[in-house]
């Protein structure tokens, strides 16, 4: 059993942030596994390898099976992941903007829920699938590294300034400033939002958010000893209550609730990443 984070070759991390391999087992019988996935800054594919995904809702109440490949935009509300007893699966983070780059889907309408990802990649998908089966943990990043290079290869892209935008919000949480982007950008406000949702799939106010939400989680799990007023303030909210808005609706309760939760997590509770925070 493994939990692995593993960097891109360096030629493809302006679209791929990180390839995450998660390879669990627990007893027959014992209740299915949940992971609590609040969100985050992320749009990618995921590869279901062995078992079965189904993905719970909680504010809604709705779950849903997940395809063996699928590919997913920015999220905008919390997820429960219901995992079967044995599950294997490789989860790629895409940087911001990557698969409206990648393939020309405009984010916002095209993927406000998973689509499999052989309508994307056909046949080369199914090739890439049983590879990934049959690969050793240490072969897995390799494998996906050459299918990425093949997959951007193939992609005439003409960087714009406004290309680097999303991934600089993403590393500057609580410095957004929409008019000075858009001149970074040399564009109208009104344009630059309009190519943010087409791009990113969110308003640049929203990702903006939810960047500054899971840096100051993900800090607060770094640094446990810390209180959460430093914590909001530092990532520049106005007070701790205003943490807690963004908490619940981006996790779904209260930031000492998404700390209890997380800390049932499957990985947590087999002892595979004892500083794990999530995928």
């Amino acid at each position: 059993m493994i939990c692995q984070r593993t960097a891109p070759a360096s030629d493809l991390r302006s679209f791929v942030r990180e390839y995450l391999l998660l390879h669990m087992q627990f007893p027959a019988g014992a209740p299915p596994p949940v992971k609590v996935y609040p969100v985050n800054p992320e749009e990618g594919i995921t590869f279901i390898l062995e078992g079965n995904l189904r993905v719970a809702n909680p504010e809604s109440g709705l779950s849903q099976a997940r395809t063996r490949s699928y590919v997913f935009g920015q999220p905008s509300s919390r997820q429960d992941l219901v995992l079967s007893p044995h599950f294997r699966f490789i989860h790629v983070r895409f940087e911001p903007g990557t698969l409206y780059r990648l393939f020309r889907l405009p984010v916002a309408s095209e993927l406000r829920q998973p689509i499999d990802a052989a309508a994307l990649f056909g046949k080369d998908l199914a090739v890439l699938e049983e590879r990934l089966k049959n690969a050793g943990y240490a072969e897995t990043p390799a494998l996906l590294d050459q299918f990425f290079r093949r997959l951007t290869s193939h992609r005439k892209w003409y960087p714009s300034p406004f290309d680097a935008i999303p991934l600089w919000m993403r590393h500057h949480p609580g410095c957004f400033n929409l008019a000075k982007m858009a001149s970074e950008a040399c564009m109208s406000e009104r344009h630059f939002e309009k190519k943010f949702i087409a791009q990113v799939g969110v308003r640049p106010k929203l990702f903006a958010r939810i960047s500054r939400f899971y840096e100051a989680y993900m800090t607060k799990e770094r640094q446990p000893q810390r209180d959460w007023l430093s914590v909001a303030l530092d990532f520049n909210y106005n007070d701790y209550q205003h943490l807690v808005k963004d908490f619940r609706q981006f996790a779904g309760g209260s930031p000492n609730a998404l700390l209890k939760a997380a800390d049932l997590n499957p990985e947590r509770r087999l002892q595979l990443a004892p500083g794990f925070v999530g995928v």
